[in-house]
């Protein structure tokens, strides 16, 4: 009899062992999906456990690791699905079917895209590890900045302080175009062979007569600069999508008449993938 006991206190101590060690386990997995949530079915990438000088290069295995970093046109603002252009690229670039030949699996990593960021904002934001690692682990980097150094975020417009004057945009242009510059060489050192995409901008006003030739005058001058300083660096490709919004502008804006709408987003994205295929 007592051997009997001996042995259910010894099974009970192992169940319950394995119960711990099972609570311990589902506690690790959830304590990684709230801090590296998944959405949409596209991997998050998480921290590797070495430093970052110490991190292997992945090896490229023919699939799309994609990271977006810039404005709040990056983030997806104004969509209300909260996609943007950088998961609607990401959907758009899946494999179709199972029988299409040409898809490659898709990994959304991370975006790093943040409401109201200028060039300045974005040059220390390049400098944090944290958005290096996940720079370093993309081949695909989306990139929207420049905006909110021309229009400081459509306040002239939200404000009805009327449109920015012209000659404030020709004083913050040749500082603009400087910074993304330098912002455009160290994507290239933090990653040397992703490819970058730069999304050009587009005059949310171009429907409103009083700011419609300001607007079109600083973006036309803003996405001139932008092309010619990704012309001449291999890997980099500039969007277009001025012309997508000057027709029935308003049909692909939020209601803060600024921002895309998941119809304007789409656009963005349409093109984007067209771009690289």
């Amino acid at each position: 009899m007592m051997n009997s006991w001996k042995w259910i206190w010894r099974l009970s101590a192992s169940l319950s062992a394995a119960a711990t060690l099972a609570l311990a386990a589902g506690f690790g997995y959830g304590a990684r999906e709230m801090m590296f949530p998944r959405s949409n079915g596209m991997e998050t990438a998480s921290p590797a456990e070495a430093p970052l000088a110490q991190r292997e290069p992945s090896k490229d295995d023919g699939s799309y690791r994609i990271a977006a970093i810039g404005d709040s046109l990056a983030k997806g603002t104004g969509d209300v699905t909260g996609q943007g252009f950088a998961r609607r690229t990401a959907a758009l670039l899946e494999p179709q079917s199972d029988t299409e030949k040409n898809g490659k699996n898709v990994h959304f990593l991370n975006n790093l895209g943040i409401n109201g960021m200028t060039t300045q904002q974005l040059l220390g934001e390049l400098e944090e590890p944290g958005v290096q690692y996940v720079l370093k682990e993309a081949n695909l980097i989306l990139l929207s900045i420049g905006a909110n150094d021309l229009f400081q975020g459509g306040a002239a417009l939200q404000t009805g302080t009327g449109a920015p004057a012209a000659d404030s945009i020709e004083r913050v242009l040749p500082e603009a175009e400087s910074r993304l510059e330098q912002a455009l060489d160290k994507l290239r050192e933090i990653n040397p062979s992703a490819d970058i995409v730069y999304v050009g901008l587009y005059n949310p006003f171009g429907d409103i007569d009083a700011l419609r030739e300001t607007g079109n005058a600083g973006i036309s001058k803003w996405n001139a600069a932008a092309s010619a300083l990704i012309a001449v660096r291999a890997g980099m490709t500039l969007t277009p999508t001025f012309d997508l919004f000057q027709r029935d502008t308003a049909a692909y804006l939020s209601f803060d008449h600024f921002h895309p709408n998941a119809a304007g987003y789409e656009r963005i994205a349409d093109r984007i993938v067209q771009g690289l295929r």
